[in-house]
């Protein structure tokens, strides 16, 4: 779904946010991009986006090769792939319907289909009973809730999330994960980068660790920090990644201020 094989980013002046990274990500895999601020975690996921070019290697998603993707199919690889931010970057003067909407009128579909689909993921998201009203009345969790029902409305098979917890509290926090989560299990790929020890801890998913633009660490159901025991998911960070998606038996997400229902 998502291969990286050698990739590295050097910036104007000769900041290098990615080194030689190779990962491969599995379809339906939840994935965590974890390390301490300029690590380069948000890189990865914008060079995903095709928001940065890549300075050397390949880059695979969806499959296909974006380093040699001409820029004007780039809006067609996006398409493909859900996206939510720190910042949730709603439309302010657009009501909940209407930013969930605005996702799929710039792909032209039916009024019809809009209407279905705006409606399912809003539900699915718990805010049905909101639709009307505009980003200023929701709290964050819910505006958050919004980006997600406008990054995944499309149904898309990859979404990326670039800290979208970073702006909320913990208990908010967990209901936005358990969202995640549940949209993981209909086969969704998820690629988050995130500082959250706690709800990294929790989750117990591949989590892939990050050092000034090197992969240090790469577990099948790991935790921020390392924890080397034997059979405890270890692999060295140039290790295949496995052939299956990691899928533990139920995502457990507790934080001291709230517990999965």
């Amino acid at each position: 779904m998502i291969r990286l094989q050698d990739v590295t980013k050097v910036y104007e002046g000769g900041t290098v946010a990615a080194r030689d990274v190779s990962l491969d990500i599995q379809r339906g895999e939840f994935v965590f991009l974890v390390g301490a601020s300029g690590s380069g975690k948000s890189t990865l996921i914008r060079l995903m986006l095709r928001q940065e070019p890549v300075t050397r290697g390949n880059l695979w998603v969806a499959g296909k090769d974006i380093t040699k993707l001409p820029d004007w199919k780039v809006p067609y690889l996006r398409r493909s792939i859900g996206t939510v931010f720190q910042d949730f970057k709603l439309l302010p003067n657009k009501t909940v319907l209407e930013n969930v909407a605005f996702a799929l009128e710039v792909l032209g579909r039916p009024r019809g289909v809009i209407k279905t689909q705006v409606e399912q993921v809003l539900d699915l998201v718990g805010l049905g009973d909101k639709h009307a009203r505009f980003p200023r009345q929701l709290s964050g969790g819910e505006q958050q809730r919004v980006s997600i029902a406008r990054a995944f409305v499309n149904r898309p098979p990859i979404l990326l999330a670039d800290e979208p917890t970073g702006n909320l509290d913990p208990a908010t926090s967990v209901g936005i994960m358990k969202l995640l989560d549940r949209i993981n299990r209909t086969g969704t790929t998820i690629v988050m980068a995130t500082h959250d020890h706690a709800i990294v801890d929790a989750m117990q998913r591949r989590v892939v660790a990050l050092d000034r633009g090197k992969v240090v660490r790469d577990q099948a159901t790991g935790r921020y920090e390392a924890v080397f025991m034997a059979g405890a998911g270890d692999r060295p960070a140039d290790a295949e990644a496995p052939e299956e998606a990691v899928a533990p038996a139920e995502a457990v997400v507790r934080l001291e201020t709230g517990e999965e229902e």
